[in-house]
């Protein structure tokens, strides 16, 4: 079982330098202000800055909400797989350097 941890930590280790690529870093940013956005209209719906008599407002926000949170699951899928594709075809073809 320490085999797996140390194992999985020096893969995480290797996998930093393909997170921290220009295009990946784009990624993680648009999907954190995604989920910034949502986390905000959840807070605005919460603290009752909407008139709760107004069904169509708190419908529109709570529509828009869950809009960013599926654009966050989406672009932290795309970064997740793109590093992970990176990742094993670098381990594959050991005589490229990136």
């Amino acid at each position: 079982m320490v085999n797996y941890f140390e194992k999985r930590n020096r893969v995480q280790q290797e996998q930093k330098k393909y997170y921290r690529e220009k295009t990946n870093l784009r990624l993680k940013y648009a999907a954190l202000i995604s989920i910034g956005i949502s986390m905000i209209i959840m807070l605005i719906m919460a603290l009752g800055m909407v008139d709760f008599g107004n069904a169509n407002a708190l419908l529109f926000l709570r529509g828009c909400a869950g809009f960013f949170a599926l654009i966050f699951v989406g672009l932290v899928g795309i970064l997740v797989y793109r590093v992970n594709a990176s990742y094993f075809k670098d381990k594959a073809n050991p005589t490229q350097k990136h």
